[in-house]
């Protein structure tokens, strides 16, 4: 042996089951029974009935070895049961059992054997059962039916002694309370043309309201006379929109003038648009200023995406200067509100901003408030840039095949990596990947309380705020009207709303509080 235990001997001195050495077989006894094959236990088969009184079950493997059968014996084997349609060498095999439980064929005019009577009453249940099934069936499917019917007669009923009512599919939208205001065309004088395009006019203007002696400067956006019924409704969907928005920093619509020709009317900027601006007083503008509109035009953005807005056409051309410490976007002819269960606006064909888009904006016309990101990346590198062109000298059916080859605007002259990284994070191919306006604002907000540190302005803190007063649009804006009784726009609709009586202003006062 190689161990202690009786599985690990050499050989066995009587007898071996499986691997183990044990004294005796299971002859007469045991859970189960053996038969002696020489020196080794084999275990008699399942067909043997265990014998008692010191008889021995099987003297041999297999069920031919069986002192007795446990069910029956078909011939020298113990079976259990007897044959029953068992193909033979030409015919099907039949057997029935005597009261000794031995198989014996039947009679060979027997057809189906001597089972044929015990299996008709099994036939016979089962076609009773399947047509008891099929019949429940059958009622089941016509109560269902009818049911059916009883319903859509109750319903045409209700429907028919009932007035015709839209079903209600609530949004959870909260409602628009925003007031459109109705000007008469006697109330408006156009003074000046600011600016035209494809399809209208905007002017300068002075809006005086009807039964008062204050004048408010206006801009006047006219559309032109040869545009379709589409420009019309386009035109009214972007008042919808401009009179739904009430923020700091985007421009205020005042009102519709209702004309043969549509008039939109709005807050006058009295320094025209940013990009303008920013070019003309590029000596004089530091890094806290740069960094303010940075943070003014995300938090107007960030009000936009709130109210489900898509602006698709951010740029600093369409950001107005109010005064140098006030900017607000303008613009949303091109804008786009989102339904409540809708994540993007995908667009018809027409003139986009290539330069300005989004690669997703480019190739399937999608846009989102992730694409509104990467507009403001652009608009923000303008800035920075003091009016620079965004891919200067690149054909823009280029610009597609650019972005794709992973290339971007470089890194303006004044930014530090930290403000290059922001506008990078702006520019990635994943719009998810883009940071959010919320995260944006709050980005640059602590960048605008330490700005020398983000940006590099060679005698920044040598320089002065521009001065309300300097900038060419503003002087030709003076120069065209008398500022007698003029009023800003802003000044007289608030006390209007506590009922206080607008204060009135003379050109002198005016200049005087602006400096």
């Amino acid at each position: 042996c190689w161990g202690p235990g009786p599985d690990q001997c050499l050989s066995c001195k009587r007898f071996i089951r499986g691997r183990t050495c044990i004294e005796s077989c299971n002859l007469y006894d045991g859970e189960f029974r053996e038969f002696a094959n020489g020196s080794v236990c084999v275990e008699c088969d399942p067909q043997c009935e265990k014998m008692e009184d010191n008889m021995i079950t099987c003297y041999g493997p297999g069920p031919d070895h069986c002192t007795k059968c446990f069910h029956f014996k078909d011939g020298p084997n113990c079976v259990e049961k007897c044959p029953d349609g068992l193909q033979g060498a030409n015919s099907f095999i039949f057997k029935y059992a005597d009261e000794d439980r031995e198989c014996h064929p039947c009679h060979p005019n027997c057809t189906q054997g001597l089972m044929l009577l015990a299996r008709t009453p099994l036939i016979a249940a089962g076609v009773i059962g399947g047509l008891f099934i099929i019949v429940i069936v059958g009622l089941t499917f016509a109560v269902y039916v009818r049911r059916k019917s009883i319903k859509k007669k109750r319903a045409l009923r209700r429907f028919l002694e009932t007035e015709l009512v839209e079903p209600l599919t609530p949004s959870g939208t909260a409602p628009n309370q925003a007031q459109l205001r109705i000007l008469k065309e006697t109330e408006l004088k156009r003074v000046k043309v600011l600016g035209s395009g494809a399809f209208g006019t905007v002017y300068k203007g002075i809006w005086v309201p009807e039964g008062e002696t204050v004048k408010i400067p206006v801009a006047i956006k006219i559309l032109n006379e040869t545009t379709g019924p589409k420009a019309n409704v386009e035109f009214m969907d972007e008042a919808l929109i401009m009179a739904s928005m009430d923020h700091p920093h985007l421009v205020r619509l005042l009102g519709v003038c209702l004309s043969p020709t549509i008039q939109l009317v709005t807050q006058l900027m009295p320094h025209g648009c940013l990009l303008d601006y920013v070019h003309e007083h590029k000596d004089n503008i530091g890094s806290q200023l740069l960094l303010n509109w940075c943070v003014q035009i995300a938090k107007g953005m960030m009000y936009l995406e709130e109210r489900r807005l898509v602006h698709r056409d951010l740029a600093a051309r369409n950001v107005l200067v109010k005064s140098p410490n006030h900017v607000k976007i303008t613009d949303f002819g091109l804008a786009r509100l989102l339904e409540g269960d809708e994540k993007e606006y995908n667009a018809d064909g027409g003139k986009m901003p290539i330069k300005w888009m989004a690669l997703e904006c480019i190739h399937y016309r999608k846009f989102t408030h992730q694409s509104d990101v990467w507009s403001y990346g652009v608009t923000i590198w303008e800035l920075m840039t003091f009016g620079g062109k965004p891919y200067d000298g690149i054909p823009t059916r280029e610009i597609p095949d650019l972005l794709e080859k992973g290339e971007r605007l470089p890194q303006p002259p004044i930014c530090t990596i930290d403000v290059y990284m922001v506008m990078v994070k702006c520019w990635m191919i994943d719009a998810d990947s883009r940071p959010k306006f919320k995260e944006l604002a709050a980005e640059f907000s602590r960048m605008a309380r330490d700005p020398q540190r983000y940006l590099v302005i060679q005698g920044d803190d040598r320089m002065k705020l521009p001065s309300p007063n300097d900038s060419k649009f503003f002087q030709n804006l003076l120069d065209e009207e008398d500022l007698e009784d003029m009023m800003d726009a802003e000044e007289y609709l608030v006390p209007q709303a506590f009922n206080i009586p607008p204060p009135i202003y003379t050109s002198r006062t005016r200049i005087d509080s602006n400096r």
